[in-house]
């Protein structure tokens, strides 16, 4: 995928969407500045559930409790940009899709592929295979991200 949202404006509720779980979630990952999406998340009851790679839910943990114990643990997971033998900014959106978003009223899933690989400066690459379903509802006429449960197998 590119930078270039595949939805509409016409389709106001996909794009949004796709702005906040692509665009924005990309620019706070590629730089930890959580006040770019701070404002996307639902604080109370945000859960977000790690399947381990796994399809069998007895294998899936409740890893993040809260908005912050999410919050904390991307920005020290984030990349080190030199790390990598291609700009990163350009690899990381090749590597994300959302095809697929399913609407009920007020509730969305939205499913995010993350398929790809990164070269490294090493010269292996970094292989990206898994997939993550946001849980959304829209609030105030915004969508936010009230969980999701990620880390899931392609």
């Amino acid at each position: 995928m590119s930078e270039i949202n595949p939805f509409t404006p016409a389709d106001a509720d996909r794009f949004a969407i796709w702005e906040m779980l692509v665009r924005r979630d990309s620019d706070f990952f590629l730089s930890s500045d959580w006040s770019l999406v701070a404002a996307d998340y639902v604080e109370t009851g945000f859960l977000g559930i790690d399947a381990a790679l796994s399809l069998d839910p007895a294998d899936w943990r409740p890893a993040y409790a809260s908005v912050t114990a999410y919050r904390d643990a991307a920005i020290a997971a984030r990349w080190n940009p030199a790390e990598f033998a291609e700009p990163l900014r350009a690899a990381w959106f090749r590597s994300q899709s959302i095809d697929r978003i399913d609407i009920n009223g007020d509730a969305a899933l939205a499913h995010k592929r993350i398929d790809g690989q990164i070269r490294r400066q090493s010269g292996d690459a970094m292989i990206l295979a898994w997939r993550s379903v946001f849980h959304l509802r829209r609030e105030h006429e915004a969508w936010k991200i009230a969980g999701f449960t990620g880390y899931l197998p392609l």
